[in-house]
């Protein structure tokens, strides 16, 4: 994802500017013409701006702490405090530069006469578009501080998700990040003293495996060795950020990450769950189904999803329904089908939104079961690739010492 500076008319005629991440120009230019403003300019941002390096929280505003601003906001705006004084509160009580930097900008912007909702949408980072678009909804219906609650909510769910998937990732980590080292002591030390051994003997031929271990251990002792995989590694980094700057090379990367065993299951039942629980939220919250699948599909991280979800959109745009849409460019499969027959039903009862609800409860119990399991789940692929190695080290380094008690003994 690439920073864009744009500068924009809206439709009073007013002109603002702002910042925002985006796949591609082409993408960003959707956007601003979903929100009706006309493009005046938009470009990639270069470079890096010293005077606000200190102030940027790295990879954006932490789950955690848009909860925390979510829940204080909720409650002040539930306490009938008036949204600039509640605003002006957070701002006196965070900590984090780059954070009260932000919600200065808030302040200014509420200051100026703008909604809360369009004056966190000028600040990148703090919301995304589908919480922006329920902020604005709650602004309407004047139902904010439930509707900020609501918001609450879905990040706490998300965060716990994440923390549980990080919590059991944990292990394969760890596992893998001691086989590394195992194997480079061995490679470096272990080794070659059997070999040292062996060849002092008057033994001048290596079994298979030693042989093998001494070769990789020389070569990685070599400049040229090491050189080579740099560039390997920076190669495939290019690669991967070249296909991840193209629309076919992230559908390429997307597709195969749901391929993957387990990870790719648990990345599409998340998917799947996240669309059922926002599209339930924007629906009851009185956006039309149009906008709220054009919401949710640009809140996907998967281009599989977003570009099904799109081309549903644009069926339904012409008269047809989501079950219908889903149903026709379902090609790979990410959609459950069970769960498009669900939603035709839902549709025809007039119930979609409570279909989707009912829907994400059930998904969402089903991502929080795959991820408790995760550890179990990967255990026995790394028993047996842990297991490998081992046969195949002690294979390595006990064989020539076998053989070299055979020839003392003859």
């Amino acid at each position: 994802m690439a920073v864009f500076q744009y500068v924009v008319s809206s439709i009073t005629g007013q002109r603002v500017s702002g910042e925002k991440e985006a796949a591609n120009k082409e993408e960003l230019i959707n956007y601003l013409h979903s929100q009706n403003f006309t493009v005046i300019s938009a470009n990639e941002k270069i470079g890096v701006n010293f005077s606000k390096l200190f102030q940027s929280d790295i990879g954006g505003l932490p789950l955690a702490d848009k909860v925390i601003l979510l829940k204080q906001l909720a409650t002040m705006v539930g306490a009938n405090i008036p949204i600039i004084q509640a605003v002006d509160i957070l701002v006196q009580q965070t900590d984090k530069p780059g954070l009260k930097a932000k919600l200065q900008n808030v302040y200014k912007s509420i200051e100026a006469g703008t909604t809360l909702s369009d004056a966190f949408r000028r600040e990148p980072g703090l919301m995304s578009e589908v919480h922006l678009n329920l902020m604005a909804a709650g602004e309407k219906s004047a139902n904010l501080n439930e509707m900020l609650d609501k918001i609450a909510k879905d990040l706490e769910k998300s965060k716990n998700l994440r923390g549980k998937i990080t919590g059991a990732l944990i292990y394969p980590v760890i596992i893998v990040s001691v086989m590394i080292v195992v194997i480079f002591i061995m490679l470096t030390t272990m080794v070659p003293q059997v070999k040292d051994l062996y060849t002092s003997l008057g033994q001048s031929e290596l079994p298979f495996a030693t042989q093998l271990l001494v070769n990789v251990g020389n070569s990685l002792g070599q400049p040229l060795t090491i050189i080579t995989l740099l560039i390997l590694v920076v190669g495939v980094f290019s690669i991967y950020k070249y296909a991840q700057s193209t629309e076919k090379g992230r559908e390429l990367l997307d597709g195969f990450k749901l391929k993957i065993p387990v990870f790719g299951t648990l990345i599409q039942k998340s998917e799947v769950a996240q669309f059922c629980r926002l599209s339930a939220m924007l629906i009851k919250s009185g956006i039309q189904i149009i906008d709220t699948i054009q919401i949710v599909a640009n809140a996907s991280e998967n281009t599989v999803f977003r570009k099904i979800l799109l081309n549903t959109k644009e069926e339904v745009t012409k008269g047809s329904t989501v079950a219908v849409g889903l149903a026709k460019y379902n090609k790979k499969n990410a959609f459950p089908v069970i769960l498009i027959r669900i939603i035709a039903t839902g549709e025809e009862a007039g119930k979609f939104d409570k279909i989707m609800e009912d829907m994400s409860e059930f998904y969402e119990s089903e991502v929080q079961q795959v991820a408790d399991n995760l550890t179990k789940l990967m255990e026995p692929l790394i028993m047996i690739v842990a297991g490998g190695l081992v046969a195949f080290l002690a294979i390595a380094v006990y064989l020539p010492i076998f053989q070299v008690g055979q020839f003392v003994q003859s």
